[in-house]
């Protein structure tokens, strides 16, 4: 039913009778009448001849639909967490990102973190952001983009944990990419609870 109103809601937008789409586009009127009434299905080429007679330009994604957040997004929603005072909400978006680009493939993973993001008004997150990218990308044997290279995506020194005598346990166990941008992690700190 979506080629259906597709073509009806065109037609009828273009001041179109059946007939003169017909004439434009060189499909049959009856075979558009059946279309927009439901009772047929057309294939790519016939609608496209259908769309490009109502001069409609429709546009194919190849984009899969799994509602997992990519960094730029994770950016976005870490800066109005923070905007907001609510730190706890910016670090669990952040978990939702390593969690979600740990879990796709390498196709999908390039293409979520292959949109630079916008920097989140605190370097220590801009920089977690990017290590959290990074780390995704070599795990998955993909080159890394080159937003997670700028200076702005490092910090001097940043622990994660509050808890000062497990700084030291920290400084052992931080993976080198996530030091390379400054962040100092537990082993287990970017898992979910």
């Amino acid at each position: 039913m979506i080629a259906a109103t597709l073509v009806k809601r065109n037609r009828e937008k273009a001041g179109l009778s059946q007939r003169a789409l017909a004439v434009r586009s060189g499909v049959p009127q009856p075979v558009i009448s059946r279309i927009e009434s439901g009772r047929e299905q057309p294939g790519l080429p016939l609608l496209g001849r259908i769309l490009a007679g109502l001069r409609v330009e429709v546009t194919i994604r190849d984009r899969l639909a799994d509602h997992r957040v990519s960094a730029e997004e994770a950016a976005r929603s870490v800066a109005q967490a923070l905007a907001g005072g609510n730190t706890e909400n910016a670090f669990r978006t952040c978990l939702e990102l390593a969690d979600d680009l740990g879990a796709v493939t390498s196709i999908r993973l390039t293409e979520l973190v292959g949109d630079r993001p916008a920097l989140t008004g605190d370097s220590r997150y801009d920089a977690l952001v990017a290590a959290i990218s990074e780390d995704a990308c070599e795990r998955a044997d993909i080159p890394v983009p080159a937003w997670v290279k700028e200076p702005e995506r490092r910090v001097d020194r940043w622990y994660l944990t509050d808890i000062a005598s497990l700084r030291e346990l920290a400084d052992e166990e931080t993976p080198p990419v996530f030091r390379r941008h400054g962040v100092f992690i537990l082993a287990d700190e970017l898992a979910r609870a």
